[in-house]
């Protein structure tokens, strides 16, 4: 992986604040995407926990400049993988809330991607599931 974990981690920390619930579904996810991005899976979920804790002192606007901040760091090769992440995290508990759809659409944004290939991306995803 080129992308530092500390920005995956980011990512994946705004996908979990978008309903504000991380329980042990999501810490499944945060392993088997480390395994994804060949990490240790311990490390993410230490960084993203640590992210976590940021984003939770933040309102929505500084939420949105958190991730323009960490989307220039991510590498742009990976930037659709690292939002196919924040899918499976969001997704995990199965049910999708217009926030958490907003809160995608912001970081696919945030990471360079087209607004219309992000939803691509999500309708795909949610009709497998």
């Amino acid at each position: 992986m080129k992308t530092d974990i500390k920005h995956l981690a980011a990512y994946a920390a705004t996908a979990i604040w978008a309903d504000g619930e991380y329980d042990e579904a999501e810490k499944i996810v945060l392993s088997e995407i480390a395994d994804t991005f060949d990490l240790n899976d311990a490390d993410l979920i230490a960084e993203t926990e640590v992210a976590l804790a940021e984003i939770e002192k933040m309102d929505e606007e500084a939420v949105n400049r958190y991730l323009i901040e960490n989307g220039a760091e991510v590498d742009d090769e990976e930037a659709a993988q690292v939002y196919m992440a924040a899918m499976q995290i969001v997704t995990i508990d199965g049910v999708l809330g217009v926030e958490e759809v907003d809160n995608l659409l912001s970081i696919a944004t945030a990471l360079g991607l087209d607004d219309s290939y992000a939803m691509m991306l999500l309708l795909d995803l949610v009709k497998e599931e």
